[in-house]
């Protein structure tokens, strides 16, 4: 059975959020499964959707995306992390 890749985006930045959303949908077996402003609510996020696959933004406010990453090295299911920011 065919199922979904389930996706967490995590950015502070709407605009940045609104455009990863509009690049999943292109893609039927994409499924987000929840948004996340900051490092802190990416966590929680993680805890309760277990995606498949998170895209996190580096800078953010409070806990940033290196140490979130850092965090979800530990989690059971691991999510595959995907780095997506506005710096060089």
């Amino acid at each position: 059975p065919h199922s979904d890749v389930k996706v967490l985006i995590a950015d502070d930045e709407p605009i940045a959020r609104e455009r990863l959303r509009a690049l999943l949908a292109e893609h039927d077996d994409l499924r987000l499964v929840a948004e996340a402003a900051d490092g802190a609510a990416a966590l929680d996020a993680c805890a309760e959707h277990h995606p498949d696959i998170v895209l996190l933004d580096i800078a953010m406010p409070g806990l940033d995306g290196l140490d979130a990453a850092r965090r979800l090295a530990e989690a059971e299911p691991r999510p595959a992390v995907v780095f997506c920011t506005a710096y060089d």
